[in-house]
């Protein structure tokens, strides 16, 4: 995305599976460890370091400040969660783009959860532990054309579940 104020892109994957060499990315944990971890993760299958946030209010200065394609953000964070996070980026006039795709990562897979992230305009869930195999299809399955919602599993096999919602 063309602006004065564009973040890191990212290099193209490199197994063919997505292209995601014009997206920039914001990651949101409010857990040190696990915000290196899903850096390392993102650097692993060939995307640029992407901007950091260590939780819901540092994230808003960011969407606001920065032309972004995905954002990619924990679910249970303090003092705002990941859905409360979700909804400001979907519901405010303040983001840069209405188009940004946001995948929603937690280690818990409960299903009222997942469903109130889709309910808050997420594209995608992805439960942890987060693999390479497993970001490496997230980000595939959120470049698709289709704009459904889609539950990714982080184990192996056919794991994606995806839904009609439309985004």
């Amino acid at each position: 995305m063309a602006s004065d104020h564009q973040c890191p892109g990212a290099a193209a994957i490199d197994d063919g599976s997505a292209s995601a060499d014009n997206w920039s990315y914001l990651i949101v944990d409010d857990n040190p460890a696990a915000l290196a971890t899903l850096r390392t993760l993102m650097m692993m299958i060939g995307l640029e370091p992407p901007l950091e946030a260590s939780g819901g209010q540092e994230a808003m200065d960011l969407v606001r400040s920065f032309d972004l394609d995905c954002i990619i953000t924990d679910l249970r964070m303090e003092p705002m969660n990941g859905i409360d996070f979700i909804r400001w980026v979907r519901g405010s006039n303040e983001a840069r783009t209405a188009s940004i795709k946001i995948l929603a990562i937690s280690a818990y897979r409960d299903a009222a959860e997942i469903a109130g992230v889709e309910d808050a305009g997420a594209n995608g869930f992805l439960s942890k532990p987060l693999t390479v195999r497993s970001l490496r299809r997230a980000i595939a399955l959120l470049q698709a054309p289709t704009g459904d919602f889609v539950d990714i599993s982080a184990t192996p096999g056919p794991s994606a579940k995806i839904t009609g919602s439309g985004r």
